[in-house]
């Protein structure tokens, strides 16, 4: 009789010692994050060196709802990077995967992409490649507006933050001499 009481506390206590080993083990070996810095600019440093980009491979800084958004080059690819702004500082954080446009074959790609930033607010981005040297500029239209958007320098990437469904916006280039053609266009 005496087994059989010893054995039933025991259990108890072998299983709440399971779960606070499980539950030890989880919070040590969950990942922290990125550090916390006294200024943004610290945390783009970080941000920079993490994701291995030089300060010449920015594309374009934007600030949406107090959030800043930095646009890079990364080996061919655009990437997307912010710094999250909180009680313990400034903070990197990367955005979203890096996108590849690939298509010589192509006058230009387009591609769309959703990134939520640190606060939680969700951002439409419209990004592309130019691979014809003809074209130097894109024509979106959305909303009843058009909005001319740069190639930027030797990558050849277009991008832009809009709030219209990426499937409802006209994608069009601009040719060095004013002109504009259609078509030829693929979306990722």
């Amino acid at each position: 009789m005496i087994k059989i009481q010893t054995r039933l506390v025991m259990v108890p206590i072998v299983l709440y010692v399971i779960c606070l080993l499980i539950g030890c083990s989880q919070a040590t070996s969950a990942s922290p994050g990125p550090p916390w810095f006294h200024s943004a600019e610290q945390a783009v440093e970080y941000g920079f060196h993490e994701e291995q980009v030089e300060r010449s491979d920015v594309l374009t800084t934007i600030t949406v709802d107090g959030e800043e958004l930095i646009f890079y080059e990364k080996y061919g690819a655009f990437g997307v990077g912010g710094v999250n702004e909180g009680s313990r500082g400034y903070q990197w954080y990367r955005l979203s995967a890096y996108l590849n446009f690939e298509g010589e074959d192509t006058p230009y790609m387009t591609g769309g992409l959703t990134v939520q930033t640190a606060k939680g607010r969700n951002v439409n981005i419209l990004a592309g490649k130019v691979f014809d040297p003809k074209i130097t500029s894109m024509t979106v239209k959305g909303n009843n507006e058009a909005q001319e958007l740069s190639v930027t320098g030797h990558s050849r990437f277009f991008f832009m933050v809009h709030q219209s469904p990426f499937s409802e916006l006209e994608v069009a280039p601009v040719l060095g001499g004013g002109g504009s053609q259609d078509g030829n266009e693929r979306n990722l």
